[in-house]
């Protein structure tokens, strides 16, 4: 196999993982309050300011840091729904409104605070040096980042299917008036929505934390594929966002890959356009279908 391919190949799944973290909570979020969250990206860089703070200013064991930078995240995510994104639920366009102007209360707050010169993140003690599989590098950092962001996915999709919470979630997002006359509490299902949500973009942020520099304007490229993946996997479909992860990071990487990354994104959103005009409300339609 050739060499380049089965690289662009290795890198593309990376990547996949990373974006499906990313647009998972873009989904939740859509599926059950009917909002699209511009913010989301911004979510996704203060995972990446978490991950500098905790393990890059304070030492924290890499692994504690991700763990810290997930709660605290989630917990923010969970003020803004309370106080920002609740009286606008199923209001696309005021969500939209109000989401935008938390990208710019988010990205002034993190350059006052932390500065707008570009944050290093330190390789994770333990994962340095790198592995070879047929004909592939990839470091072994890379390789943990792929597990970790596998098994974020594989437990978010246990919690969706098999506890009882989750199963709430899927009921609002199918009916939130039947699920209210069910005994299902909307609001505790919508905060812990955004908490999730949030709390898989921050890691996300932590996991590119190495791999790129961190700053206060990171969220915004992250947001335009994120929005690709859902929209083309099925606005609010958990499976739909998975597929539309794996497509677009694989598109992203090849296309990297052998036309050039100043062109991935176009080819992005050429592919985007091509499985819309097939299937205009995506690959999947309905949230939480299976």
């Amino acid at each position: 196999m050739d060499e380049v391919f089965l690289q662009a190949s290795v890198n593309g799944i990376l990547l996949s993982l990373l974006l499906i973290l990313f647009a998972l909570g873009l989904s939740l979020v859509f599926g059950i309050m009917r909002i699209i969250n511009f913010a989301h990206g911004e979510i996704y860089m203060l995972g990446g300011f978490g991950i500098w703070v905790f393990s890059a200013q304070h030492h924290v064991n890499y692994l504690l840091a991700i763990v810290l930078t997930m709660a605290a995240v989630a917990l923010i995510g969970i003020i803004i729904e309370r106080f920002f994104l609740k009286p606008f639920r199923g209001k696309l366009l005021s969500g939209l409104i109000v989401s935008v102007a938390l990208i710019l209360i988010l990205q002034t707050s993190t350059a006052l605070g932390f500065g707008f010169q570009d944050k290093a993140v330190p390789t994770a003690p333990g994962f340095e040096g790198v592995i070879s599989v047929l004909g592939a590098t990839l470091s072994r950092e890379r390789v943990f980042f792929i597990i970790i962001a596998a098994v974020l996915v594989l437990l978010l999709h246990l919690f969706l299917q098999r506890t009882k919470p989750g199963k709430a979630m899927r009921a609002t997002a199918q009916e939130p008036d039947g699920a209210a006359l069910l005994g299902i509490k909307v609001d505790r299902t919508c905060s812990m929505a955004m908490g999730i949500g949030c709390a898989l973009a921050a890691a996300a942020g932590c996991l590119t934390g190495t791999m790129f520099y961190v700053n206060s304007f990171i969220g915004a490229p992250w947001l335009m594929k994120g929005l690709a993946a859902i929209v083309l996997g099925g606005l609010g479909s958990i499976p739909g966002t998975i597929a539309g992860g794996f497509i677009i990071g694989i598109t992203e990487s090849y296309g990297s890959t052998y036309i050039g990354a100043d062109f991935s994104l176009t080819l992005i959103f050429l592919v985007l356009l091509l499985v819309l005009i097939i299937r205009p409300r995506g690959l999947f339609g309905l949230p939480f279908r299976q």
